[in-house]
């Protein structure tokens, strides 16, 4: 038996967890082989092609694929135990009985193969901390376990042995390493790959629109605490965010950059405004576009298979083969430091010392490792060969077809192509039942049936190579047939959603319209809060991001109309006029607006049009009658004989902040903002 080379690299997972293992293979798109031991004995072996898992075989019998298949609904009972007692007869892969009994097709089988695949590979999250780990660089210890390897995008799977199984202690270390730090989502995230939920996906959606602190993150009440902080650590490991200095980070003596709209100093409104009227308007939200999992040839079982093959040299890329390498880029596993967004970094000599104590079972053998190429961060698996998407009704080719992306497309492929963009443009206005084309009293048995169909028509691996550019789009329509199978083969899920149904929103844009909506109202009442306290700068960055996400609320206009008044450059007559347009156009947004008359009123009066200034006055006292600042202009107006007192300080300066009862207004609550957005 040939003696095996020593690893590439090695250390233990205390100082090195799986997670940071998972995110630098495919970070470095390694390909070989992961021996896990644990009390010296193996625990794990994980073949990685290119950086993804492709195949993983437990000491301990776990997730059989019988099994995964009977609890995914694909297989029922009597066909796995018929398939188990010809096993017995006969040492075969439990998928091929399977469909040789014709208890699944190439497509179930597939889905089975990939579920198996993801659970084995977070049962090995439950690995105790003082496992160790040794790589073998292009070697394939599993090459004749099973079948042909399975790449998986690891991310979905990283993400949930994180939360699942959260190792705290390098959890803490990693947010102790960002201080006072805030994170953002950066330019070239992928984070829809993470497949994160919609509570999950929604705190992902505030990174990417403000720089927050995970304290920050924590205190918006989206997620957890728990969940803030396991988020920005997985985030962090698979550099999806950029770090950002705060103040608290600060030297002394170095100062704190400008704000981005100064205001000019004086008296500002704190006017408590009795209502604030909301008009729903579609707001348009980003393409969901997830990176999904390449389809491979479904031969790999798990359940039985002959015993440790020999290992072979895994190919590279191109194909070739060479010598291996000295351990220059992967005697530094995990070296990242914070500041380029990624793990903690072990110990130094954890990737010298010697060869780990590696008996492989009987038979085994290694040949030299191969030279794995290098490739950008994060990179997704490598694609199989592309396939075309069938006609309806139609099954898939078998045979692969190659395309070239500079080659001119086909008729056929034009005609495809606009089948997928008009596809992917209006599956988001239409429910989960209409996506999936089946009646709203379809049982689970028909809808799972129904998107299976579906998957083998809009997976976004099945697309030929020339219509690259529309994967996307593909992947956006593949990603909300998923979603509402996973919802209506629920039956909690399904009842929730039923209830949303009935009273409107249950459309991927209607849900993103009223989030978008409540995120607005939230980031309004900031805004007041911050003008109580004259900060007009962060006053003015919150309202202009309520007008942005919610842009037909007049009182979100009116404020930035005002706060823009305030300004030393805007105080004289052509720009003030030029903001009482602007309050113009928030009253065509809503006639009733109090804010707006009231606003426009005192750059009236500031312009010393005391005729207009009285009507803006009297209708924003009639509309509020606790509004006794209006109510006090238009006693003024009326006992001076229709003169108005020009604001202290003359036509430039700022107006008092106008006073309200302490009598609690009507409020809109939100049935009656939902009542408004969808209506029937």
């Amino acid at each position: 038996m040939q003696t095996p080379p020593a690893p590439t690299a090695q250390g233990s997972l205390a100082r090195t967890p799986f997670p940071h293992l998972l995110v630098y293979a495919l970070e470095r798109r390694l390909t070989g082989t992961f021996e896990l031991l644990a009390s010296g004995a193996s625990a794990a072996t994980l073949v990685v092609v290119a950086g993804a898992p492709a195949k993983v075989r437990t000491t301990e019998g776990v997730h059989y694929l019988g099994e995964v298949l009977v609890e995914l609904g694909l297989v029922d009972q009597a066909a796995h135990a018929t398939s188990l007692a010809q096993m017995q007869e006969s040492p075969r892969l439990q998928g091929q009985i399977l469909k040789e009994l014709g208890a699944i097709d190439d497509a179930r089988l597939d889905i089975g193969l990939r579920a198996q695949l993801e659970r084995k590979l977070e049962h090995l999250f439950t690995l105790p901390a003082d496992a160790e780990f040794a790589f073998y660089e292009g070697v394939d210890a599993l090459a004749r376990y099973g079948g042909l390897p399975t790449p998986l995008d690891p991310l979905p799977v990283l993400w949930r042995g994180i939360r699942q199984r959260p190792q705290w202690e390098h959890v803490d270390a990693t947010l102790k390493r960002l201080g006072g730090a805030a994170v953002r989502i950066g330019p070239t995230a992928q984070v829809d790959r993470f497949q994160f939920t919609r509570a999950e996906a929604s705190a992902v959606e505030l990174l990417r629109q403000r720089t927050m602190r995970v304290v920050e993150l924590a205190a918006t009440k989206v997620v957890g605490p728990s969940v803030a902080q396991l988020l920005v650590y997985c985030l962090v490991i698979t550099k999806q965010v950029e770090i950002v200095e705060t103040a608290s980070m600060r030297p002394p003596g170095r100062p704190l950059p400008p704000p981005p709209a100064p205001s000019a100093p004086g008296p500002q409104t704190g006017q408590a405004f009795a209502r604030v009227q909301l008009q729903a308007r579609p707001i348009q939200r980003q393409p969901l576009v997830v990176e999904e999992v390449p389809p491979a040839p479904s031969l790999a079982d798990g359940r039985f298979a002959s015993p440790m093959p020999q290992a072979i040299p895994l190919p590279t890329e191109g194909g070739a083969t060479g010598e291996a390498r000295h351990g220059s880029d992967i005697g530094a596993l995990i070296s990242h430091t914070i500041a380029s967004s990624s793990p903690p970094a072990p110990e130094e000599d954890e990737m010298v010392t010697p060869a780990l104590p590696f008996a492989p079972p009987p038979g085994a053998a290694f040949a030299p490792p191969v030279d794995a190429p290098s490739a950008p961060a994060i990179a997704p698996p490598p694609p199989p060969p592309s396939q075309p998407l069938p006609a309806p009704g139609a099954s898939a080719p078998a045979v692969p077809v190659a395309a070239s992306s500079t080659r001119e497309l086909t008729v056929e492929q034009n005609a495809l192509k606009g089948k997928i963009l008009e596809r992917a443009e209006a599956i988001t206005g239409q429910n989960y039942f209409q996506m999936l084309g089946v009646d709203e009293d379809a049982t689970p048995e028909m809808i799972q049936k129904q998107f299976i169909q579906l998957a083998k028509l809009w997976h976004p691996d099945r697309l030929p190579g020339a219509l690259a550019d529309v994967k996307d789009a593909c992947s956006k329509v593949f990603a909300n047939l998923t979603e509402a199978h996973a919802t209506l083969t629920d039956a909690e899920r399904r009842a929730e959603y039923m209830t949303l149904l009935k009273d409107g929103g249950a459309t991927p844009d209607e849900q993103a319209q009223v989030q978008a909506v409540l995120e607005a109202a939230t980031e309004f009442q900031k805004a007041e809060f911050h003008m109580k306290r004259n900060d007009n700068a962060k006053a003015y960055e919150l309202v202009k991001r309520a007008f942005m996400l919610d842009p037909e609320q007049a009182d979100y206009l009116a404020l930035m109309a005002w706060i823009e008044a305030q300004r030393s450059e805007n105080l004289g007559k052509e720009k003030t006029l030029e903001k009482v347009a602007m309050l113009d156009a928030a009253l065509k947004r809503n006639p009733n607006c109090e804010r707006a008359y009231f606003y426009r009123a005192l750059l009236f009066k500031r312009v010393e049009d005391s005729r207009k200034a009285y009507a803006d006055f009297k209708k924003a006292m009639e509309l509020n009658p606790r509004n006794l600042d209006a109510a006090r202009e238009v006693r003024l107006y009326k006992m001076r004989g229709g003169a108005s007192v020009p604001p202290p300080g003359g036509a430039g300066a700022a107006a008092a902040p106008p006073k309200t009862s302490k009598q609690p207004a009507p409020t809109e609550g939100l049935g009656g903002l939902f009542g408004k957005l969808f209506k029937k």
